[in-house]
């Protein structure tokens, strides 16, 4: 059960064409570049912050995280399919100033 419910959050928070084709396996594959740094569960924060409800959230405002860069907190950005992927891809591209020293997934 663990593992589905980390299968299916990560491939929410991935936005991959994956999730489109419902593949928690891929989903889980795919969140190892993540989970590093981020958590799935609620307010335990790494590195980076939690990415437990991240969809629909604004960047840079979980209350339990304290480490977001200004450009990120400036950014105007509501994370969702639109938003999370040119931010995958590349996110110093996406928010420059941004703190996050992830080189981005470039394999859509």
């Amino acid at each position: 059960m663990i593992r589905l419910a980390l299968a299916v959050s990560a491939l929410a928070v991935l936005a991959a064409p994956a999730a489109a084709q419902g593949d928690p396996d891929r989903g889980a594959q795919l969140y190892r570049a993540c989970a590093a740094c981020h958590s799935l569960e609620p307010d335990r924060n790494m590195t980076g912050p939690s990415l437990a409800g991240i969809w629909g959230r604004k960047a840079g405002l979980l209350a339990s995280f304290h480490r977001y860069s200004p450009a990120l907190k400036g950014s105007d950005v509501t994370w969702t399919e639109e938003t999370l992927d040119p931010w995958l891809r590349d996110p110093a591209n996406y928010i420059p100033g941004n703190r996050m020293t992830f080189p981005g997934i470039k394999d859509a």
